[in-house]
């Protein structure tokens, strides 16, 4: 997953959802949920969609908010998520603030098992893990086949880390279908445990490569890191599993300074 900075309200959005709102005929104050959710999910469907997706697409860098997967060209490979349920939050249905934008999740992939990730495999379920809260992205952790896990050193509560982990896990099957052991049964239909594991192995290589030329050091990959941080600027289109990426290279950073300090 990747940290998300939300950005302003498009006002092309915030002006339908306030005209929705406060037109008698919408019917959007007698709503009550979770009885009425679809007839608010009928308002939500006469929001400017278009313009919600390309907004969400460029604060997301072109990535899934979950997955780390692109979802460029956005109108077929996008879906608008909201974060907090629509089907139980009135208020946050027409908000821009709680919307993600979000993969198919393996919905228009053929694959045996059929093993859904993110929005598919979250349907209406309340999450912990927050891609808005940066304090909580720093605690994703990559294993080097390519399973996500929470790291408990970095300050988060025990009792919400492990929420966090139950929600990779279960509620968002970043991780595939994981057998009672915790090892991995099944991938994703998206492929996405092979994906993260490509990754790692590109990046040991790396390592020992530059290693052999004499090159790895501190300074060296803080401008490796760098170049990937330019990337989550802006409007800029970021690689796929790019967290992935970081993440090793700040692992071996830290490393290398400890390894200085002794």
């Amino acid at each position: 997953m990747i940290y998300i900075r939300k950005r302003r309200t498009p006002e092309i959005v915030k002006k339908k959802a306030d005209e929705i709102k406060s037109t008698p005929d919408s019917g959007y104050d007698e709503i009550e949920l979770p009885k009425d959710a679809g007839q608010l999910r009928s308002l939500f469907n006469e929001m400017p969609k278009d313009e919600i997706r390309e907004a969400l697409c460029q604060e997301q860098h072109g990535l899934c908010a979950y997955c780390m997967r692109r979802i460029r060209p956005y109108r077929e490979s996008m879906k608008i998520e909201h974060y907090k349920e629509l089907s139980y939050y009135k208020e946050d249905a027409l908000d821009y603030q709680n919307y993600l934008g979000v993969c198919y999740g393996g919905e228009k992939e053929d694959g045996k098992p059929h093993v859904l990730c993110c929005d598919a495999a979250r349907g209406a379920a309340e999450l912990t893990i927050n891609p808005w809260d940066k304090r909580q992205m720093e605690a994703i952790a990559y294993q080097r086949n390519g399973v996500i896990y929470i790291r408990k050193d970095r300050g988060l509560d025990p009792e919400l880390a492990d929420q966090m982990q139950r929600d990779v896990n279960e509620k968002l099957q970043l991780n595939g279908i994981l057998d009672k052991n915790g090892k991995v049964r099944y991938d994703t239909t998206t492929k996405l445990i092979a994906g993260r594991r490509s990754i790692c192995d590109s990046v040991h290589t790396q390592f020992e490569r530059w290693d052999r030329k004499k090159c790895l050091n501190v300074d060296f990959l803080q401008d490796k890191i760098s170049k990937l941080e330019s990337m989550l600027d802006g409007n800029n289109i970021a690689d796929e599993y790019i967290c992935v990426r970081l993440y090793l290279y700040k692992r071996k950073q830290e490393k290398l300074r400890k390894q200085k300090k002794q």
